[in-house]
């Protein structure tokens, strides 16, 4: 019998694991290759890599949508927990030296969620760059975008794509944790102004209710709209992630479903700095392994 160290042993790397993964979260090998800066025939030939590694089909090429084999089911699972801990392994044991400044735009309600899980983690990875945080509605982080390094920003999965998606997010109704809906009443609404994109889901909705609705208050502010909604004044729509506790999320039969948005990420690669793109990089590697 041969021994474990007669025997040939088939690695994995890393790189095409990426790719793997990247295809299946984008739902393709164009958008792989766009938020991985590959060619599409370069993603197409590490698939086919892989496949040859494992011996096994792992996308099932006859369906129209993207569909993972069962062996690709497997291999989806065993690909995320070797890229976690290869990302964890080179944040513990490399020595930052990147140094520099960037300016981050995200929307005011991810502040609790964003600030510490990306950017306090990244300082901590990175304590030589300054990161430079503003809050606003996506829609006019958007409009703005070179006056930014980076922004993370919600978009309508019906808008033509830009950035990279992140994750996608469900809208929920959002009310007072005692609040009971009387649908014979107009219901009562607590929104940020226009352009915001919680406004622009609900209203389209709130077009159907049959009782009719009324505008309570509006204002940019995160904290203001949840004060406004926890003291009984009226209800408003948030994305799932971002719901306090205080809260709660108000579902009814007579409150129609309102679908979801996708959390992107935009930056020019053309004048990316090292700061940049490192926080990039970071971004990348902490949404791969959630």
């Amino acid at each position: 019998m041969a021994s474990r160290f007669e025997r040939t042993m088939t690695n994995l790397p890393t790189s095409v694991l990426r790719t793997f993964v990247t295809i299946v979260e984008e739902g393709g090998f164009t958008q792989a290759a766009t938020v991985l800066n590959l060619t599409q025939p370069t993603v197409s030939q590490q698939i086919k890599k892989l496949e040859e590694l494992v011996e096994q089909p792992l996308l099932d090429r006859g369906q129209r949508r993207l569909e993972l084999t069962s062996a690709g089911q497997t291999m989806l699972d065993y690909a995320r927990r070797i890229l976690m801990l290869n990302d964890q392994a080179v944040a513990t044991i490399a020595t930052s030296a990147v140094k520099g400044r960037l300016r981050l735009g995200i929307p005011h309600e991810f502040t609790l969620s964003i600030l510490p899980e990306l950017v306090g983690a990244f300082s901590q990875a990175h304590p030589d760059v300054v990161v430079e945080v503003d809050c606003e509605l996506s829609k006019n982080l958007l409009a703005n975008l070179k006056d930014y390094d980076l922004v993370i920003a919600l978009h309508d999965p019906a808008e033509k794509k830009s950035g990279s998606r992140l994750r996608s997010e469900p809208l929920v109704w959002v009310s007072s944790l005692e609040y009971e809906l009387d649908s014979e009443k107009p219901l009562r609404i607590i929104a940020a102004p226009e352009p915001c994109i919680y406004r622009a889901n609900m209203l389209r909705v709130l077009e159907r209710y049959r009782a009719g609705w009324s505008l309570q208050l509006t204002s940019t502010s995160y904290s203001a709209l949840c004060a406004a909604v926890s003291t009984g004044m009226g209800v408003t729509v948030l994305a799932e992630s971002v719901v306090p506790g205080n809260l709660k999320i108000l579902e009814s039969p007579r409150l129609r479903k309102l679908g979801k948005v996708d959390l992107r990420l935009h930056h020019d690669r053309t004048r990316a700095t090292e700061a940049t793109s490192t926080f990039v990089d970071f971004v990348y590697q902490r949404y791969r392994q959630n």
